[in-house]
């Protein structure tokens, strides 16, 4: 990737160019953030192109893939010049694959990538998942369960014959079941469970005992984290409806200290990394863009913190929000090192 007869191109093609750059040659990345730096505009684009490749292909699918079907390859070497076409071919699957993704809906997300579940077998060795500061991924499980896993969370998954758990150690995730009335599907966070049987809902676990849990279709019964009970005890559960979220605030209580409310309608934005906030307060924001990036955005007083703002906000991009808050609030932005923006008077 050059910046050879940029104009020729689109920001989108261009993004995609120095998505495929940096995969390619690792060595391009201080390039590409280069490129990024130029404006908000370039780094969304960026990071909508990257998102969109990185759900097309995946090494762990791939290299999972070779092991299974290893058995049935033909054993005969293959040409050179079946190698290229091959080679070919898959350049040009990868390329259309990317117009495809990258041309949907922002709000829908990406077409996951299949991963493999333990080659098969229903063991309780754990297949773990993770996620770097930034990252954001779809993952298919072996189940046809679809995983989108945020910003640096931990997930361990266990399937069995007659059910499905998993595990967020921590982070958070949106989980769309397949239905399988035979074998329940639980996601466990600090002893608290939300279990379902074919459904779509949110997890979310950043504290020691606290858990949010937001139900978009279906059906789910949760159990709160951290519960003091006796032994003997069934743990309460809740019921949710579509629409609907239950709160945890961290404290270890026989009640759970639950409350149940009605979702945001901004809840799962955070999977296409654009979010619109509606009258929302400047902490909130800040705390959660903060959990994208090692830039930390702050603001310089109690005051600042608590005005509220109505914007569209690149979540995962806090140079870009800091400049946009600061145009809608009046305020200035101060760079402290190379790693904190202030939001100042």
């Amino acid at each position: 990737m050059t910046d050879e007869e940029p104009g020729l191109l689109t920001l989108s093609q261009q993004a995609r160019r120095w998505v495929m750059a940096v995969r390619e040659n690792p060595a391009r990345k201080p390039a590409a953030r280069n490129w990024c730096a130029r404006s908000p505009e370039h780094q969304a684009a960026f990071d909508v192109a990257d998102a969109a490749i990185s759900n097309i292909v995946d090494p762990a699918s791939v290299r999972f893939r070779e092991r299974q079907n290893s058995h049935k390859s033909d054993s005969r070497p293959r040409s050179p010049w079946a190698k290229l076409a091959i080679a070919a071919s898959l350049a040009a699957l990868l390329l259309l694959g990317a117009h495809f993704v990258l041309g949907q809906n922002l709000r829908s997300p990406s077409a996951p990538t299949p991963i493999a579940s333990s080659d098969g077998k229903y063991d309780d060795a754990p297949l773990i998942f993770t996620t770097r500061k930034g990252e954001v991924r779809n993952i298919t499980l072996a189940d046809g369960s679809v995983v989108t896993l945020d910003t640096d969370s931990r997930l361990l998954v266990r399937m069995h014959r007659d059910r499905r758990d998993v595990t967020l150690d921590h982070g958070r995730a949106i989980f769309a079941v397949a239905h399988d009335v035979s074998r329940p599907f639980t996601v466990t966070a600090d002893g608290g469970t939300t279990t379902a049987l074919g459904t779509r809902f949110g997890v979310e676990r950043r504290a020691h005992c606290q858990m949010n849990v937001v139900l978009y279709e279906g059906r789910i019964a949760v159990t709160p984290p951290c519960e003091t009970r006796k032994s003997s005890a069934s743990a309460a559960k809740s019921y949710l409806q579509p629409g609907e979220r239950i709160r945890y605030s961290g404290t270890p209580t026989v009640t759970g200290n639950a409350v149940t409310e009605p979702a945001p309608a901004n809840d799962e934005q955070w999977t296409i990394g654009v979010k619109s906030y509606d009258d929302e307060a400047v902490n909130v924001i800040l705390a959660e863009v903060n959990l994208y990036s090692d830039v930390k955005l702050v603001a310089a007083s109690p005051e600042i913190a608590a005005m509220r703002v109505s914007a569209e906000l690149h979540i995962r991009n806090p140079e870009s929000v800091a400049k946009h808050l600061a145009r809608a609030l009046g305020l200035t932005v101060e760079n402290q090192g190379s790693d904190r923006l202030v939001l100042t008077k």
